[in-house]
C-alpha cells in the first residue's frame, strides 16, 4: 500500500483545479518553489506523471486527471468525517437546557434523557418542567434553549409541529358515563366539572370549544395541576376534559378515559425556540433522539382510535 502524504495530494488537488503553480501557490499561501516540490514528490510516491510541465501552461496527464477526481472526492470524504467529529466532541462536553409541559414530563422526555445518557454521557441536560404559559417566556428571555408544549402564543417565536394532542373526557368509575364508548361536550357539561387553571393552554382550549357550543364554563373546581384534578374526579366530584398527553398524570386506577366527540377538540404540540435560535450540537443530538419517540405526524394528525373500554378491572386508559 502506498502511504501518500496528505499534504501533497492536498495541493495536486489545487494545482488541478486553478491550472497554474501561480494560483496554487497563492491560495495555499505557499512559494511556486514549494508547490512544485509537493507535485514532484507526490509523483514520486505513484510512480507516474500527473501534471505536464511548460513554461506558460499546466495540464494534467491522463493520470492526473484520474488521480485528481479521486482525490478530490477522499479530501471531501475527510473533510466531513472532520467535521462529523468535531460535532461529536462538541455534543459529548455539550449543553442544552429544555422546557416542557408536565405531560411531556411524564411520558416522553425521560425516555429522551435516558437515551441520550447512553449516546453523549457527557452531555449536560437541564430539564424545567412548568405550565404551558411559562413556556414562551422562558424561550424569549434565553432561559431555556428548547421548548416543549403547545403552540406559543408570541408570534416572535418559531415552532416546530410534533403532533397532534386530542382531548378526552375523563370520569370516576361507577359513573353514568363510565360505558360510554363516545361522549358529547354538551353531554358532559351536564355533570360537576372540574378544570385546569385559566393560565394553562389545556383550560384556553376547552374554553374555545365550549364557546363554540354557545355554552359557558362554570367549574365546580379550578385547580393547576391535572395530578389533583385526577383525585377529586377519582372521588367522585367531578368530570374532566384533558389533552390525552395528560392522562397518565391522572394516576388512578379508578378513572375512565371516554372519547370525547362534536367537537373534536386538539391542540398542536411541537418544539418551540426563539426565530434567531442557532442549534448547537447539544440541542440537535436531543431534538434527534426526540423524535425517534414520537408518533409520525400523519398519525397524530388522524383520527384517535376508541379506547380499550374496561368494565371490571376499571384501570386506567393510557394512550401512546
Amino acid at each position: 500500500m502506498i502511504n501518500l502524504p496528505l499534504r501533497q495530494v492536498a495541493t495536486f488537488v489545487c494545482l488541478a483545479e486553478t491550472q497554474s503553480f501561480r494560483r496554487a501557490a497563492e491560495r495555499l499561501r505557499l512559494s511556486q518553489p514549494a508547490v512544485s516540490a509537493h507535485i514532484r514528490e507526490l509523483e514520486r510516491q505513484v510512480g507516474v506523471a500527473l501534471v505536464h510541465r511548460t513554461t506558460r501552461h499546466v495540464s494534467l496527464t491522463v493520470e492526473g486527471k484520474a488521480f485528481a477526481v479521486r482525490a478530490r472526492r477522499a479530501l471531501d470524504e475527510l473533510a466531513m468525517a472532520s467535521e462529523d467529529l468535531r460535532e461529536l466532541a462538541a455534543v459529548h462536553r455539550g449543553r442544552v437546557t429544555v422546557a416542557c409541559i408536565v405531560p411531556m414530563m411524564a411520558t416522553v422526555v425521560p425516555k429522551v434523557i435516558q437515551r441520550l445518557n447512553q449516546l453523549h454521557p457527557g452531555l449536560e441536560i437541564e430539564i424545567w418542567d412548568v405550565l404551558s404559559g411559562q413556556l414562551g417566556q422562558l424561550i424569549a428571555r434565553g432561559e431555556a434553549d428548547l421548548a416543549l408544549g403547545p403552540r406559543p402564543t408570541d408570534a416572535n417565536l418559531s415552532f416546530a409541529l410534533l403532533g397532534r394532542d386530542y382531548f378526552v373526557a375523563a370520569v370516576p368509575a361507577g359513573h353514568p358515563l363510565a360505558e360510554r364508548e363516545a361522549v358529547t361536550l354538551r353531554e358532559l357539561l351536564t355533570y360537576p366539572l372540574i378544570t385546569t387553571s385559566r393560565n394553562t393552554n389545556a383550560r384556553r382550549v376547552l374554553e374555545r370549544a365550549i364557546n363554540q357550543i354557545h355554552q359557558t364554563l362554570r367549574p365546580q373546581f379550578d385547580l393547576v395541576h391535572h395530578f389533583s384534578v385526577g383525585k377529586l374526579v377519582e372521588a367522585g366530584l367531578g368530570v374532566t376534559v384533558l389533552p390525552r398527553s395528560a392522562v397518565p398524570i391522572l394516576a388512578s386506577r379508578n378513572i375512565v378515559t371516554i372519547e370525547l366527540k362534536s367537537p373534536r377538540i386538539f391542540r398542536d404540540l411541537g418544539l418551540t425556540t426563539r426565530r434567531e435560535y442557532q442549534f448547537s450540537p447539544a440541542a440537535q443530538a436531543f431534538v434527534s433522539v426526540l423524535k425517534t419517540f414520537l408518533t409520525p405526524q400523519a398519525e397524530h394528525r388522524a383520527e384517535p382510535s376508541k379506547p380499550r373500554k374496561t368494565t371490571r378491572s376499571r384501570q386506567l386508559i393510557t394512550a401512546s
